[in-house]
């Protein structure tokens, strides 16, 4: 005889709170609790144990006297279960997968042959009150591309041909290719747990290293080692170095020098086969700098007017959501400085920080995304915006061409990497972007060039 999946809820109470909190309240009759306790007992006698008792065979009042505590709590777990399954049947509200309904008293038990009544919070996705999302202004800027934007792309192709060579006099300059031992050091001068790195190879002036000493390390010479004096503003673009002032131990291990091609017809030749002069291939530079440019001013745009429709609609959010997109941060932010999370914790804590700290300073940033992405998705349902498969069909198209691959092949890569549902969603946003501003008011903004478009200057 199987346990009923169901049971007879007498009053239900809904109510939606602040930041789509809800509140649901249930009432269960007694003698729907009678029944629930009368299945766990019969399960008990069917399968416990006892000494003295053949299996099966455990007289009822035995086993009540022995488990009373056991069987109450389990009816009231499966009471409770069955009567949150059932409401969420029929309710509107319903809980966020991640939002698990919390007992306003964990300590509340079903007696049996009476009414049972409890109560439960947990979040709901958002009912959104969505400001109007046609045409809202922005502003559009311009942009220039001038031969200084082709000349650093023409660098960047000499710089990826171009031979390498340990240089005879060992002495770190600007564009050189140079390894480093490094080390941050704490007040005592004792090496920082977790902060060392060797064999760590990086131009010069590409301010790639993390602690940017580029320039503090002209000069030096093969072998040659230096405790540096750092001082990072509040605004650093690394968290666990802003605003602080830190010693480095620096040691340069190799110094190279990149030798370059000489900028002609047989280095555009080298580039690709579809080049026969350097003149087509600064034509594909200027073209591909356009598209670029294109691409970040509606970058811009859609930034712009989602922005603009989210600070006016009315949007509870609720907190599930931010904590969840919170603990990804972190964790995303762990893995950016290739540490556990103990090792991040104590580095913070040399700083005086934690991690819920940390958290707090990043709430407003997740906050705002968050509300970004709930106006998309309800953008997107009102006007039916969705990527077809055809559109799908297309982009894979676009990346075989790309790749120099057949169809087939492609979408074979997309399924076993399990990415088409990503492309699809991705299809999808970009039709949102476009939607928005092909309806927006747009207005010419001041002409930029390209390296402040590119750089947010602007």
């Amino acid at each position: 005889m199987q346990r009923r999946v169901t049971v007879v809820i007498s009053q239900k109470e809904v109510s939606v709170k602040e930041n789509s909190r809800v509140y649901l309240k249930m009432t269960v009759p007694g003698n729907e609790i009678q029944r629930e306790y009368d299945e766990v007992i019969r399960e008990y006698c069917e399968k416990v144990h006892m000494k003295g008792f053949r299996k099966g065979k455990v007289p009822k009042d035995v086993l009540v006297r022995k488990f009373s505590e056991e069987l109450k709590g389990e009816t009231t777990y499966t009471v409770i279960k069955k009567s949150l399954d059932e409401a969420f049947e029929s309710i509107e509200e319903k809980p966020l997968a991640y939002s698990m309904p919390e007992l306003t008293d964990s300590k509340v038990v079903a007696v049996p042959g009476q009414d049972f009544t409890f109560e439960v919070f947990y979040d709901t996705y958002p009912k959104i009150e969505l400001a109007p999302y046609t045409g809202v202004h922005a502003e559009k800027p311009g942009y220039t591309i001038g031969d200084e934007d082709i000349a650093k792309e023409l660098l960047a192709i000499q710089e990826r041909n171009s031979i390498v060579k340990e240089k005879a006099d060992g002495k770190v300059e600007k564009k050189n290719i140079v390894t480093v031992d490094y080390v941050e050091l704490d007040n005592a001068g004792n090496p920082v747990t977790g902060s060392a790195r060797e064999g760590f190879v990086f131009e010069v002036g590409s301010g790639l290293s993390l602690y940017k000493f580029d320039d503090d390390i002209l000069d030096m010479k093969q072998g040659e080692e230096k405790i540096l004096k750092k001082a990072f503003p509040a605004d650093f673009e690394y968290p666990e170095l802003a605003g602080r002032e830190v010693s480095v131990r620096v040691k340069a291990v190799i110094i190279k020098e990149k030798i370059l091609p000489a900028l002609d017809d047989e280095l555009a030749q080298d580039v690709s086969d579809k080049f026969k002069t350097l003149d087509d291939l600064k034509k594909d530079i200027k073209e591909r700098l356009v598209k670029v440019a294109e691409d970040k001013i509606k970058e811009i745009l859609a930034t712009r007017i989602i922005t603009e429709i989210a600070e006016k609609s009315t949007i509870p959010v609720p907190e599930t959501m931010v904590t969840l997109e919170l603990e990804q941060s972190w964790k995303d932010f762990c893995a950016r400085l290739n540490n556990r999370e103990d090792i991040v914790l104590q580095a913070l804590e040399q700083e005086k920080k934690t991690k819920e700290s940390l958290l707090a300073e990043w709430k407003p940033n997740v906050e705002k995304k968050i509300r970004s992405e709930l106006v998309l998705n309800e953008i997107e349902e009102k006007e039916k915006l969705e990527a077809v498969d055809a559109d799908v069909e297309q982009e894979i198209r676009k990346f075989a061409l790309e790749r120099g691959l057949e169809f087939d092949k492609a979408k074979e890569q997309y399924e076993k990497a399990n990415m088409l549902a990503y492309l699809k969603r991705s299809i999808t946003r970009e039709k949102t972007f476009d939607f928005l501003i092909e309806n927006a008011d747009l207005k010419a903004g001041k002409k930029l060039k390209l390296l402040d478009l590119i750089a947010g200057n602007y």
